[in-house]
C-alpha cells in the first residue's frame, strides 16, 4: 500500500481554500494517494497551530492573514527554526511570482510560488521530487 500524502492547504478566505482544494482534486495524479486539508486560519498562530496538529508532507501558505499584522513569512520562519520534518511549501496568492518571491525573501522552506492558476505546474512538481 502507498504512503498517503498529507497536503494542507492554509488561508483566511473560504473561496481560495475552496479553489485549491479543488484544483488540488482535479490535478493530483489517481495514483499517488493524496489527502488533501483546507484549513481556515485568519491568524498566522493558527496556521502555526494547524501545521503542528496535521503534520503535512506538502503545505500551501497564504502571505496575508486579514486579522492578524504577521504573515505567512512569520509562519515560514517558524517552520525553518522549528519543523523538523521534511516538508514541501508553497506560497499562494493572487500577487505575481515576482511579488511573492520577494515577499517570502530570507526563508529556506519556501520554494515553489502558486501565483494566479498554476497549481497543476506545482503539482508536477511535488509528484515528480
Amino acid at each position: 500500500m502507498a504512503v498517503r500524502v498529507k497536503v494542507l492547504i492554509v488561508s483566511d478566505l473560504g473561496s481560495v481554500l475552496d479553489r485549491l482544494q479543488g484544483r488540488l482534486s482535479i490535478f493530483w495524479p489517481p495514483e499517488k494517494p493524496v489527502k488533501i486539508t483546507p484549513v481556515y486560519c485568519a491568524w498566522a498562530d493558527e496556521a502555526i497551530e494547524a501545521i503542528q496538529e496535521y503534520r503535512p508532507d506538502i503545505l500551501i501558505l497564504t502571505y496575508a492573514f486579514r486579522k492578524d499584522e504577521k504573515t505567512g513569512k512569520d509562519v515560514a520562519r517558524w517552520i525553518d527554526e522549528n519543523y523538523r520534518k521534511p516538508i514541501l511549501v508553497a506560497a499562494h496568492s493572487d500577487d505575481t511570482e515576482d511579488e511573492l518571491r520577494e515577499l517570502f525573501s530570507g526563508t529556506q522552506c519556501v520554494k515553489y510560488f502558486i501565483a494566479g492558476d498554476r497549481v497543476r505546474d506545482f503539482i508536477e512538481n511535488c509528484v515528480t521530487t
